[in-house]
């Protein structure tokens, strides 16, 4: 499989931080409201300040090796909410969810013409997987009074299936949108290496996803599994950036 060169490969590194960073300030902002939902779960208030810095690092790797306003304009507003959370100041959120959308203007929906629908269906994407995905990611790093089979534990756990079931249909949906605008054909998916790389990102999806089902019949017992492929997924994710023509494009 061809693979784009070592210094694209280097950035789509970076951006896999950067990824991380947003989708992990996402899964915190959703399960920081799920928590505080009556009756209140005080230890389900997850940190913030980690995922941020993370995109910020990412972030400004990235816009070093390929600059670009919308680029620059992204790292800014992750460092504006990263200032802000370290100093303890609200509107923390604004800036942060501004940052993830804007990720949409980077990749390869920014390059369809007209850009517009696919720039909003990627924002989106990136969003509803922020909820979905990047709340599994962050309730990975919970420790729960009783764990996952506790009282409390379970009461998060539902709060969240709610919600991750709503996120992850929209992922999926908006997924399937832009693939449809990414690839010539479904021959693609194993006739070209952008291809193979989008299957093995589905591939692990579809894991999340029944590993999802065992969480609710089990508990949430792998919790770090699921967090880990979470990190493969955005690997994916990245790696599929550092192509510079997805096939239905070119």
């Amino acid at each position: 499989m061809n693979l784009p060169p070592p210094i694209d490969l280097a950035i789509a590194a970076l951006r896999w931080l950067e990824y991380a960073g947003l989708l992990g300030f996402i899964g915190t902002v959703v399960v920081r409201r799920l928590a505080a939902m009556p009756p209140a779960l005080h230890w389900a208030r997850a940190p913030m300040e980690r995922w941020l810095a993370g995109a910020v690092i990412g972030g400004l790797g990235v816009v070093t090796a390929h600059p670009s306003i919308a680029g620059i304009v992204r790292v800014v507003a992750e460092g504006v909410a990263l200032g802000l959370c370290i100093r303890g100041y609200p509107l923390v959120v604004p800036p942060g969810i501004f940052a993830a959308a804007a990720l949409a203007f980077a990749g390869h929906a920014a390059q369809v013409n007209p850009a517009a629908g696919a720039i909003f269906a990627d924002a989106t994407h990136v969003l509803s997987a922020g909820a979905w995905a990047g709340g599994i990611l962050v309730l990975a790093t919970l420790r729960p009074p009783a764990r996952w089979g506790g009282d409390e534990g379970r009461a998060l756990l539902i709060r969240f299936g709610r919600v991750a079931f709503l996120a992850f249909a929209i992922t999926a949906l908006t997924g399937v949108l832009r693939a449809s605008e990414e690839l010539r054909g479904l021959d693609d998916l194993w006739g070209t290496p952008y291809g193979l790389v989008l299957s093995l990102k589905t591939a692990g999806v579809l894991v999340m996803v029944a590993m999802s089902v065992l969480v609710w019949r089990r508990g949430f017992r792998y919790a770090g599994a699921e967090g880990a492929l979470v990190l493969v997924v955005l690997a994916a994710t990245a790696l599929l950036s550092a192509f510079p023509m997805p096939p239905g494009q070119a």
